[in-house]
């Protein structure tokens, strides 16, 4: 008997560098902090700041140098394969300290979402942002049974796959994807910049 394997919608991601001043876009973060009150979104722990959407803000300079990247990165990804334009729709800041994290989510109503880190503590082990193969994590993993010793499981028998927060990183994906971010083990505090973008009729 023939036993054939298939797969089914693989999910995508794509990743790249970017290299701007990270101590200028850390010190612009920290103004962002300090000027404008935080929310509470997918972002939990006492020491988790999320900010309000800040496209409608006067931006510092570094930090539109960035967004600007991004926006090119993103139509590049977009248009390689599809006719439409996208547009950003919004960004926020993300500043977590020891124990923050983000809880599984998604972005509904976007296309692409991302992540590009500024401040990453050399310390952390943890703090991995993690993609979820859908909200049912667990049960995904204690339904198909458990690894054979000595297997080397691959993306896709994974019920999660962490990738690891390295500085100038960006990511983006699927807005659809669900992901999370472990807690930052360490007390020094880590910095990203989130985003989403919708496509334009």
């Amino acid at each position: 008997m023939e036993i054939k394997q298939g797969f089914i919608f693989p999910k995508p991601f794509w990743s790249t560098e970017i290299n701007l001043n990270n101590k200028v876009l850390e010190n612009e973060c920290y103004q962002i902090k300090k000027n404008v009150p935080g929310v509470i979104k997918s972002n939990a722990g006492q020491n988790s700041y999320h900010s309000p959407n800040l496209i409608n803000l006067k931006n510092s300079p570094e930090i539109l140098k960035l967004i600007k990247e991004i926006t090119s990165c993103v139509k590049v990804i977009h248009q390689q394969s599809k006719r439409e334009d996208v547009k950003l729709t919004s960004f926020w800041i993300n500043i977590n300290g020891s124990g923050g994290l983000n809880k599984p989510h998604t972005h509904s109503g976007h296309t692409y979402s991302g992540v590009f880190y500024i401040k990453v503590p050399s310390e952390m082990k943890e703090g991995n942002l993690l993609f979820l193969k859908d909200h049912n994590e667990r049960f995904v993993q204690e339904s198909m049974g458990n690894f054979k010793e000595g297997y080397r499981p691959r993306p896709t028998d994974l019920s999660k796959l962490p990738v690891k927060p390295v500085e100038n990183l960006l990511m983006i994906f699927p807005s659809w994807l669900p992901h999370s971010v472990e807690p930052n083990d360490v007390e020094e505090e880590r910095i990203s910049l989130s985003f989403n973008f919708i496509l334009l009729p």
